[in-house]
């Protein structure tokens, strides 16, 4: 661990201090790295040896810094930047407060329906923006939702493609229904999973929207009812 910490250190620079690891996704390892003086912080996420030693850190380098310049939307976590630390490859994107979607349905269980559709809502509208420009998420999980005090947010769109791994717009639509049905239910669904509507009750339009086979974002968003204007009440309870 601390020499991985040390070669961070000494591929970020001086002006960059390595805080803390926060905990894995998956193999990949995570740490917060304050920029000084007094600069926001930053989450590295440091790719396994086993997939780092087949990159090309610098073409690498060079498609997540064109991500950077296209990612611009409220309910995306743009990427800052990318390298190499000895023999792990690694990137970077601002640091988020809050927690994962995964986290949260570790904690809770199934979200409450309006809740679920308003997530629901925010990835479709940051992966309508990424799809407008011809980018796919390409590994949309619980694990890549945010939920922060600005809102729902989309992190690491982009970087499966940047690693050449396929990624398409469909792809990101079947991960959005799967999302979906797993904040309704509080589990992942399987491939011999009864349908939704047994299991919850649910309005008429979401069902027919969980049935679709959306092919982008952008036409998903369109395909959702629009959400009435929430009272004063509503709006306090929406983020509880």
């Amino acid at each position: 661990m601390s020499e991985l910490r040390d070669a961070l250190a000494d591929a970020l620079g001086a002006l960059h201090r390595v805080e803390r690891e926060v905990r894995p996704i998956g193999e990949d390892r995570l740490f917060v790295v304050s920029q000084s003086p007094g600069g926001p912080e930053l989450l590295v996420k440091v790719l396994p040896a086993a997939l780092s030693f087949g990159i090309n850190d610098l073409q690498f380098e060079r498609a997540v810094l064109l991500l950077a310049q296209r990612l611009h939307h409220p309910h995306l976590v743009p990427p800052r930047g990318a390298g190499r630390a000895g023999s792990f490859v690694y990137h970077t994107r601002p640091f988020v407060p809050g927690t994962t979607l995964r986290a949260w349905l570790g904690n809770n269980g199934a979200v409450p329906l309006a809740r679920a559709v308003e997530i629901l809502r925010g990835v479709l509208s940051g992966l309508a923006h990424a799809h407008a420009a011809q980018i796919a998420h390409g590994d949309l999980t619980t694990a890549n939702v945010l939920l922060a005090d600005e809102g729902v947010l989309v992190s690491d769109t982009g970087i499966a493609a940047a690693l050449g791994r396929p990624a398409s717009a469909r792809s990101d639509m079947i991960a959005a229904q799967a999302l979906a049905h797993e904040m309704l239910t509080g589990r992942a669904p399987g491939p011999d999973e009864e349908p939704l509507e047994r299991s919850r009750s649910l309005p008429a339009w979401l069902s027919e929207w969980m049935r679709s086979r959306w092919t982008d974002a952008g036409k998903a968003l369109a395909g959702m009812r629009p959400p009435p204007p929430p009272s004063s009440s509503q709006s306090s309870q929406l983020f509880a």
